[in-house]
């Protein structure tokens, strides 16, 4: 069981104030979120979590596999996500994760 988080990475709240709990697959997906999100180094309690994918260029011919490889590596310590692609649609990087037999599309990125 995890907390819910917002769009902005704070605790979503539910009415009285009081965080969201959240199982199975919705808490899968916001760790996975998490972990390709976070910038590798930046969280002071474990500087092993998090990804590469911002240091990225869009503009580079070779983005979508670099984004895809270090998609792959953030991912490693969950056994039953697998990466299996990713779209770059404008500024927005979406990876593509079959998870528990189930896919699951990923939006990490709106910016240029």
């Amino acid at each position: 069981m995890d907390l819910k988080l917002s769009i902005n990475g704070d605790l979503k709240r539910k009415n009285g104030n009081l965080p969201y709990h959240i199982t199975g697959r919705e808490e899968l997906i916001q760790r996975m979120y998490v972990l390709l999100c976070v910038r590798k180094g930046r969280f002071i309690y474990n500087r092993e979590l998090g990804s590469r994918i911002r240091e990225v260029e869009l503009s580079d011919p070779d983005a979508a596999l670099k984004i895809e490889a270090y998609a792959r590596k953030a991912l490693e310590s969950i056994p039953s996500a697998e990466v299996t692609g990713v779209s770059i649609d404008g500024g927005q990087v979406t990876v593509m994760v079959l998870a528990d037999g189930e896919d699951a599309g990923i939006q990490l990125r709106g910016d240029t």
